[in-house]
């Protein structure tokens, strides 16, 4: 990697939906490039990419793996990226640092949920794609077809190579832009049977890449073709301006085609030095230059039970050596480089500089997360955080051995450090350490590693609902009063309240209209205290009340036995008085739900999220997938994630976030505060 400038420096993601096969063409690309001896396989456990044994053991990717390697006196990184819905956020995450990516397609099934889902993301932050036609050895593979599924998602195909055979007689693909056959043999000539149907597809493909450009779509008009050299450039611009996307086709397993892509990802796709400038915090351009001031983005973390914390930095700009100081301009704390590491899967090796596009890791860096930005200690230039994506689904997660509760959460707290869309925290109103995560599967594969890499053992449950109280109607001067007299200084304090609804998701707010002394103006924040005290436990069901507003109006005090704990439960005691006035109800949370699915299931969809008490806000089709907003309850989303999987076969994905919080209906409320009246009981 050494002395390799920026513009012979490339890293790129392999992306697209779970299954159709992004670890096998890493593989088959590492093995034509030379970077591996033997080709690996996902399915006999032999592969470079997929090593952890939770991938192994189910032949699927969970975490984004990273080689780095040379080939034909260029750098390149590869990053093979989850396709399974509850892994792809940390696919996303990685590609924030990359310059560009290549969607992997099943040349039998076509685009999916996940292929959709990860091309719009590249397409949103301006990453070039090309797309890789996968398992053109497999029967019922259909090339045209699949294309027809990328124009349905608005990817704008540009087919580069078609397929020589199909099925079992597929024996490689033919390069339309420079008219080779590319076969296990190597290159040859044109098989002439193939003739008319290649000077088909190049014309196709010049009208494609016309029509992204007016002045070679002038010219095209004109003189009905255009050169090899001009379509080369066409097709260049087109796709680093996101306007097209370079379709090319193979079978990663008996690697035919994957020179033609190992060739286009280090031709089409752009160098660190042509990529998109990135912009500091300030928005100026950062010139992938490695004289210029140093900036890099952590893409990823790694948690090692023994080698400890292992960070992984793309470098922007700049230059960066080990046994230097940098900045953690994210944290604003300074950090000592050890090694640097460039990571070939599960292995790695050493480098002693890294420039612009390089990818490498660091070990034991402290105040350092994904997602954080590094610049030189003086001088540097900072650029903006990683978006993390936050988890959609909750947990409550307890040890299962009691004495474990401090190692579960220390261990858990590493495996969050690793995983940022991880989240572990405490519920308030239920008093539930809750473990959130992009989908069911996700947060059990987490207690599978806590076991294997902590030996910790958890247990989950579904969460409770974290409900609230509040009142619906005014009440008024309603007394708050505590007297006791027990023969030498007494306690005494009198305070009356007005109690009334606020607009929702406003708070508690307490107002004092205390005049002509009432109430010493030194005891007025106690009563306020014990007013907020109180509002921790509502008295339908032990929830948090809120949305209140709390006037204290007037009061009494005695000048020898009122103080502050006096008035702090007379405080207290008024507003639970004022709250069984005021006719409390209880409030449940409401979700923004985004549902996605084939287009055949929406009807189903939105049958089911009106059986849940949603609303369903818009529905609507891009190619062949359906996206449904609604707004649902949370209590009937704690397990809908087996419920879509169910009702989709296994192609539905879901994304929600808190709204707002509404009442609830009669039933659902009678049926909590019952619950809660029982549990009082039962603890009782």
């Amino acid at each position: 990697m050494n002395n390799i400038k920026a513009g012979d420096t490339y890293n790129f993601a392999l992306v697209g939906h779970s299954g159709d096969g992004k670890t096998s063409l890493g593989e088959a690309l590492l093995h034509t490039a030379g970077a591996t001896h033997e080709l690996g396989s996902v399915t006999a456990g032999t592969s470079s990419l997929n090593f952890l044994p939770e991938e192994r053991e189910r032949n699927t990717t969970i975490s984004s793996s990273i080689y780095g390697f040379d080939w034909n006196e260029k750098h390149l990184t590869l990053v093979d990226t989850p396709g399974d819905s509850n892994f792809q956020a940390d696919g996303r995450v990685a590609l924030g640092g990359l310059d560009g990516a290549v969607l992997v397609v099943s040349g039998v099934d076509g685009t999916k949920v996940g292929s959709q889902r990860m091309f719009r993301h590249c397409r949103e932050h301006g990453i070039p794609v090309i797309a890789f036609v996968n398992g053109m050895d497999r029967e019922r593979a259909d090339l045209d077809r699949t294309v027809e599924s990328l124009k349905e998602m608005g990817a704008n195909p540009a087919v580069i190579a078609i397929p020589i055979g199909a099925g079992d007689d597929f024996q490689g693909c033919v390069d339309l832009l420079r008219s080779k056959a590319v076969t296990a043999a190597g290159e040859a000539d044109v098989p002439s049977e193939l003739a008319d149907q290649v000077a088909t597809a190049r014309e196709a493909l010049a009208e494609s890449i016309a029509e992204c450009d007016d002045a070679l779509l002038e010219k095209y008009l004109e003189e009905g073709e255009l050169g090899e050299e001009e379509l080369a450039q066409g097709l260049l611009r087109g796709t680093r301006e996101g306007k097209l996307t370079p379709v090319l086709c193979g079978a990663a397993l008996s690697e035919l085609g994957v020179p033609l892509l190992l060739r286009a990802v280090s031709v089409i796709l752009p160098s660190a030095a042509e990529a998109n400038s990135r912009l500091t915090t300030e928005g100026d351009p950062v010139e992938p230059s490695a004289e210029g001031p140093l900036s890099a983005l952590v893409i990823k973390t790694l948690i090692d039970r023994y080698a400890g914390t292992l960070s992984v930095l793309r470098i922007v700009s700049g230059k960066l050596e080990h046994d230097t100081s940098i900045l953690n301009a994210s944290a604003d704390k300074k950090e000592r480089l050890g090694k640097l590491l460039v990571l070939q899967g599960s292995g790695h090796s050493d480098v002693g500089d890294a420039g612009p596009g390089d990818i490498v890791a660091v070990a034991k860096l402290k105040s350092v997360h994904t997602g954080h930005a590094l610049t030189a200690e003086k001088g540097g230039v900072a650029l903006p955080q990683l978006e993390i994506p936050q988890g959609i689904i909750s947990y409550a997660i307890s040890a299962k051995s009691k004495g474990d509760e401090d190692k579960v959460y220390t261990s858990l707290g590493r495996l969050v450090e690793e995983d940022p869309t991880l989240h572990l925290g405490r519920e308030p109103a239920t008093g539930e350490f809750l473990l959130s995560g992009m989908g069911e599967l996700h947060v059990r594969i987490t207690v599978q590693k806590l076991k294997r890499m902590f030996d910790v053992e958890v247990e989950l449950k579904t969460p409770k609902v974290p409900y609230r109280e509040t009142v619906t109607r005014k009440a008024e001067n309603v007394e708050g009063k505590l007297k006791k007299q027990t023969g030498g200084k007494g306690m005494y304090g009198v305070c009356y309240l007005t109690v009334e609804p606020r607009p929702r998701g406003e708070g508690v707010e307490f107002v004092d209209e205390i005049v002509g002394g009432s109430i010493p103006r030194n005891l007025i924040p106690a009563v306020e205290k014990g007013i907020l005290e109180s509002c921790a436990a509502g008295p339908l069901a032990g929830y948090p009340v809120v949305d209140v507003r709390v006037r204290c109006i007037d009061g009494k005090h005695h000048s020898v036995d009122s103080n502050e704990m006096a008035f702090k439960l007379a405080g207290s005691f008024g507003f639970k008085a004022a709250i069984e006035k005021a006719k409390p109800t209880l409030l449940e949370p409401v979700m923004n739900t985004e549902i996605s699915a084939p287009a055949d299931f929406v009807g189903d969809i939105m049958g089911d999220v009106s059986s849940r008490r949603g609303k369903v806000q818009s529905s609507e089709a891009t190619g062949s997938t359906a996206v449904v907003q609604a707004q649902v309850p949370m209590a009937e989303m704690l397990e809908y994630a087996s419920a879509l999987t169910s009702m989709t076969s296994g192609q539905g994905e879901f994304h929600m976030e808190f709204s707002h919080y509404e009442e609830a209906p009669a039933q659902v409320r009678e049926k909590i505060v019952a619950a809660a009246a029982a549990a009082e009981a039962e603890a009782s």
